[in-house]
């Protein structure tokens, strides 16, 4: 498997896939019973015409025969009318034949696809229950690898925390397979997620952060004097751009002299002691060897051997001499003529300039002699810069760690191992194309990490090799976005990460006690006084009675005394009926005034009335309109009312209470809830504000880029190898119209603790799915109508 790249979820193969056979359609009409139809109709048509020809003839022959009075007429009309109607019992017979042959047909054309139909629901159960089993065993998530070709992967951009993450899982992949060199020169620290799952692990790892770490750094283990002279060279020149190759050989040679005078053992404080001793003797020359003494031609060496440099560099006193033995002291005094050392003068300023921070190197690992032990090396090795202001011994120290990485590479013992540079937009190009460069000469896995995307660092970009995170300004992401391609689709997906930690201690006891006595007295009177006075006034209008009634009595003698008396009470009856009539008619008729006669004609009556007695009787009163007399009321009253009332309430209340509760909770340990869901957008472009905004745990890879998707399936084929796709549509139909496929990246989740301890499955580039958008669900009531197909457009209807 190749370079590990990242993880993508497994979103296709945890889909459920359709069922690809198609559905069965009740067989089409064989071309014998086509033909059987059109004969059918064209009898119908014959039928209808022979019946209508049979009437007409009889009808016409039946006129004339009925006209011309002669019965022939008649005969020839019906045998006309019978030659055309016995055809039609022909036709009869054979329509009946054709029918039940094609209602036999028709119902073994529904048997069989009744059994097209129940083969089919079976096959789509069985393989509905295939795909279950088949999402329930698939991996959740797939890691893609690169090409096995391919051994470099250049990422850009990103936070410290998603470049953590990314070096987390590719260092994970690669420590599975070979040891490891981590070179952090971002001065983020964005190995200790690798360092702390390869401990957890049990995996041997080295962790230095330079300058502090340097005396126990082995840079140097293992490497000769000529190798170390070069390293330092590398780092003097690391920065200067322009550096010649003749500035860099004069280098180069005058460090090769110092260690060979050094012998076999050659160290960074050994080295710098020389440079200073050489240093010394450049500013205070030595006084020449007297000519007088040529009896000690050998005096001169011990003379150099025992004489000490007085000054450094800077002109202050020396302080070498410790470690440099008197024969090497000697030899380093003559290795450089007066007046080469004037030339060289500048060289070894600057050569003692470079090796004096780093004169502690490999210092834990001296022996005695100044030899240096060399370490058993680690399946991990880390060498990383601290945070904050970056000073000189930190730019040395990361120029010396690169072309430590690239010699450890390109080194014949075999220990190849895998590099991984954090910062390298923070190397010069020259030493980081050779690093590149061993790298690939021998099939050496190498992640370069660029925290941003400068002009300088997108010369390294490429087609095969790159990858984006999140860029944090406009010009890079613009950058980033035309080198993959403006409006090139991708798929990524929004995840959302929650953890719940609980533990909880408690215990809670409450006690109270309550003691109420209450006393409540009340005591109301009420006294009401009152007064009501009153009138009431009323009128009445009352008919005056004023009738008189006189009567006479006159002598007719006593004998007819007792008719009298029986007629004076008939008579006095009759007249009280007559004054209640008219009083009655009085009041019911007030209007019509009474006239004047009135009252004799009463008196007229009454005399008539009473015949021949001795007496007359005399009504009457005043005639005209009755006098009506008025009766007014006044009532004038007034009343006096008192009213007392007393009420007296007294209430004695007492009350005691005790409560006492006590509760207690407790949680050992601790519960931790961890939850990561996402969801896939398909329709991302790639915009500079897409990736300015792409999520930090997620990276973009020109090259992953989804398949297309599968035309067939070949699973539906495996089931049932008899079905066959049907017939072939026209091409313009709605149904076959094939969908134009449009590459589309996918984006890589870098971040390990997103994909867990989920089941992975390893994919190659060419190798990932088809990623589309899931078809809306339609439901089931609504009807499937049949689409049509679509033929070419008309000219005509053009606008």
């Amino acid at each position: 498997m190749g370079l590990h790249l990242g993880w993508i979820p497994n979103e296709p193969g945890l889909r459920a896939r359709e069922y690809a056979a198609p559905t069965p359609v009740p067989d089409p009409d064989s071309p014998e019973a086509a033909r059987l139809r059109a004969a059918h109709a064209a009898r119908a048509l014959w039928t209808r015409l022979l019946i209508v020809v049979g009437l007409l003839a009889l009808a016409f022959f039946g006129l004339v025969g009925a006209l011309s009075h002669r019965s022939v007429f008649w005969g020839i009309g019906a045998a006309l009318a019978v030659c055309c109607w016995l055809p039609l019992l022909e036709f009869a017979v054979r329509r009946r034949r054709t029918t039940s042959r094609q209602r036999r047909q028709n119902e073994e054309r529904a048997v069989r696809h009744a059994a097209e139909v129940a083969e089919y629901e079976r096959g789509k159960a069985a393989w509905q229950d295939s795909e279950a089993d088949r999402i329930a065993a698939a991996p959740r998530w797939l890691q893609v690898a690169a090409h096995e070709d391919i051994t470099r992967l250049d990422v850009f951009g990103g936070t410290p925390q998603g470049r953590q993450n990314l070096l987390a899982g590719a260092g994970r992949t690669l420590l599975a397979e070979r040891a490891v060199i981590v070179l952090d020169l971002s001065q983020d620290r964005v190995a200790e997620g690798l360092i702390a799952d390869a401990r957890q692990a049990g995996i041997s790892c080295q962790d230095f952060q330079l300058p502090r770490d340097l005396p126990a750094t082995p840079l140097l283990a293992g490497l000769t004097g000529d190798e170390i002279a070069s390293l330092i060279v590398e780092v003097l020149h690391a920065d200067d751009a322009n550096a010649t190759a003749a500035g860099r050989a004069t280098d180069l040679m005058i460090l090769r002299k110092i260690t060979r005078a050094l012998g076999g053992t050659v160290t960074m404080s050994r080295l710098h002691e020389a440079l200073s001793l050489l240093l010394a003797d450049a500013i205070v020359p030595t006084a020449p060897t007297a000519p007088t003494a040529p009896t000690a031609p050998t005096a001169a060496p011990a003379d150099a051997a025992t004489r000490a440099p007085t000054h450094d560099a800077t002109g202050a006193p020396a302080a070498s001499g410790q470690q440099l033995s008197p024969a090497e002291q000697a030899g380093l005094h003559g290795l450089f003529g007066t007046g080469m050392r004037g030339e060289i003068g500048g060289n070894l300023i600057r050569l003692a300039a470079v090796l004096e921070p780093l004169a502690e190197l490999g210092a834990d690992d001296a022996n005695a002699d100044g030899s240096a032990t060399p370490r058993r090396p680690a399946r991990l090795t880390c060498l990383s810069l601290p945070d904050g202001p970056r000073d000189v011994a930190a730019d040395l120290a990361a120029a010396l760690i690169v072309q430590w990485a690239t010699r450890s590479v390109a080194d014949e013992s075999g220990f190849r191992p895998a590099v991984i540079l954090a910062g390298a937009d923070e190397q010069s190009t020259r030493h980081l194309s050779r690093l590149t460069t061993v790298c690939e000469r021998y099939e050496v896995p190498l992640v370069r990490m660029f925290s941003r995307l400068t002009e300088e660092s997108s010369r390294h970009l490429d087609s095969r090799h790159t990858a984006f995170m999140r860029l944090a300004t406009r010009p890079e992401a613009l950058r980033a976005a035309e080198h993959i391609g403006l409006e090139r689709k991708f798929v990524a997906g929004r995840f959302s990460h929650r953890q719940s930690v609980s533990r909880s201690r408690t215990k809670t006891s409450t006690e109270s006690t309550t003691h109420t006595t209450g006393r409540a007295e009340g005591e109301s009177s009420t006294h009401t006084t009152g007064t009501t006075t009153g009138q009431m006034y009323s009128e009445a209008q009352v008919p005056r009675a004023d009738n008189q009634v006189h009567i006479h009595t006159g002598g007719n003698g006593s004998s007819n005394s007792n008719a009298e008396s029986d007629s004076r009470e008939a008579f006095r009856a009759r007249v009280a009926r007559e004054r209640e009539a008219a009083a009655e008619s009085g009041r019911g008729d007030r209007r019509q005034p009474a006239g004047r006669d009135g009252g004799t004609r009463q008196d007229q009556a009454v005399k008539g009335a009473s015949g021949g007695g001795g007496g007359w009787v005399t009504t009457g009163g005043r005639g005209g309109k009755p006098v009506i007399d008025t009766v007014k009321t006044r009532t004038r009253f007034s009343a006096e009312h008192t009213s007392d009332s007393k009420t007296q309430s007294v209430t004695n209340t007492e009350e005691t209470s005790h409560t006492r509760s006590e509760s207690r909770s407790l949680t050992d340990g601790t519960s931790v809830g961890d939850e990561i869901s996402f969801e896939l957008v398909y329709d991302h472009r790639v915009q500079p504000e897409t990736l300015m905004a792409l999520p930090e745990e997620q990276m973009l890879a020109p090259h992953v880029v989804a398949g297309p998707p599968a035309a067939t399936s070949d699973a539906v084929k495996a089931a049932d190898p008899t079905k066959t796709a049907g017939p072939a549509k026209p091409a313009n139909a709605m149904t076959s119209r094939p969908a134009t496929y449009e590459s589309r990246m996918v984006a890589l989740v870098i971040d390990p603790s997103v994909v867990g301890t989920d089941a992975v499955a390893a994919v190659s580039p060419h190798e990932i799915p088809a990623y589309e958008p899931p078809a809306p669900e339609v439901s089931s009531h609504v009807p499937a109508y049949e689409r049509t197909a679509l033929g070419p457009a008309d000219p005509a209807n053009r606008t």
